[in-house]
């Protein structure tokens, strides 16, 4: 008896970690596809003369007046290589000046707090611990990985009683410091995209739009688009933040496909716990694509209504090459739940095949 349980917890543990490394070795093979995809249709969106981008970019200035944003106090930033750092230090005052004390402030600092992007290496090093807990069942010490996994922790030696509140002054700024220069990096690196022409977005926590109209103008609508969605109406507001909270779900729903054991033929689950639990983990690839649906609609919308700006100041053909492309960026987000959806539902079902064993 004591044999066939260790068996049975070493196949649970190998199971839940199996799964846990084929999510992510999934939606990386998914990752490439998607970077090969949407650089494709990149490409696409460039692919103007020197007269259409022209009229293109004519057309989304006029498009932003048109459309109210102007009045709404965005601005439209064209951001090129020779004033992108100028871009920089202005979008992070602005991010210190108006975003901390907005609502939009308020929500982004709640849902990211003092965070900065995972580095391929620290993501490998957080698959292997978080794969070490499964294999041990610690399973509070793997919900703590996942809760502090990019936080900035600066080091600071321990004050003495007597200069404590010296030390925690000192430590405050350390801290200060360590997330000002990380966030001068991030917003360096994003808008030197922006600049190149590869990527635009649009931040409705500063109310700016971020983009390279000279050589990706057709996508200046698109974002148009997004600011009407965060300055509409109360519904569209929930959507533009909904949209970042219920794709938050997603690793919670993989979390419990993992390590919610399946139910044996015949075998019911019993109370609102076990019951809804059995629901996620036996739905966790649909309910992982369902949480990426707020997302995918505020997506579409922005297309939407930026076709509408742009119906009113472009030609039919160049209106039609716009519409176009936007869809196509669409259909990267889409490919991206798709991907998401289907590493969940083979990271459950490799864990349960191992786990029967």
């Amino acid at each position: 008896m004591i044999n066939n349980t260790n068996n049975d917890n070493n196949n649970y543990a190998l199971g839940a970690g199996a799964g846990y490394l084929s999510y992510h070795g999934t939606k990386k093979l998914g990752w490439q596809f998607k970077k090969g995809y949407a650089g494709e249709i990149m490409k696409q969106m460039k692919d103007f003369s020197t007269a259409e981008s022209k009229v293109i970019k004519k057309a989304a200035s006029d498009g932003f007046v048109q459309s109210g944003l102007k009045s709404k106090k965005y601005y439209l930033h064209n951001v090129t290589p020779e004033n992108y750092e100028q871009m920089t230090k202005l979008f992070e005052k602005k991010s210190q000046v108006f975003g901390t004390n907005s609502k939009w402030g308020k929500i982004v600092k709640k849902l990211n707090g003092n965070r900065k992007p995972l580095t391929e290496k620290q993501k490998e090093e957080l698959a292997k611990k978080l794969t070490e807990h499964l294999k041990n069942r610690e399973y509070r010490k793997f919900f703590e990985e996942i809760k502090n996994a990019g936080k900035v922790q600066p080091s600071a030696s321990a004050a003495t009683d007597s200069g404590k509140k010296m030390g925690e002054a000192t430590l405050n700024s350390a801290k200060n410091k360590i997330i000002k220069s990380d966030k001068h990096q991030n917003i360096s690196s994003k808008l030197k995209i922006v600049a190149d022409g590869e990527n635009a977005f649009c931040s409705p926590l500063t109310r700016d739009i971020m983009i390279n109209t000279d050589k990706l103008g057709s996508a200046a609508f698109h974002e148009m688009g997004h600011a009407l969605n965060a300055s509409g109406s109360k519904a569209m507001k929930a959507l533009v933040i909904g949209r970042h909270i219920s794709a938050r779900f997603v690793p919670v729903i993989l979390a419990i496909g993992l390590l919610k054991s399946k139910k044996k033929d015949g075998e019911k689950p019993e109370g609102i716990l076990d019951k809804t639990t059995t629901f996620i983990k036996n739905n966790a690839g649909k309910l992982a694509f369902a949480s990426l649906v707020p997302m995918l609609a505020e997506e579409g919308l922005a297309s939407i209504r930026g076709a509408k700006i742009a119906k009113k100041v472009l030609d039919p053909k160049l209106l039609k090459s716009v519409n176009k492309y936007n869809f196509l960026a669409w259909t990267v987000y889409f490919a991206g739940a798709l991907i998401t959806s289907g590493a969940v539902t083979l990271a459950v079902k490799i864990r349960d095949k191992i786990a029967e064993k």
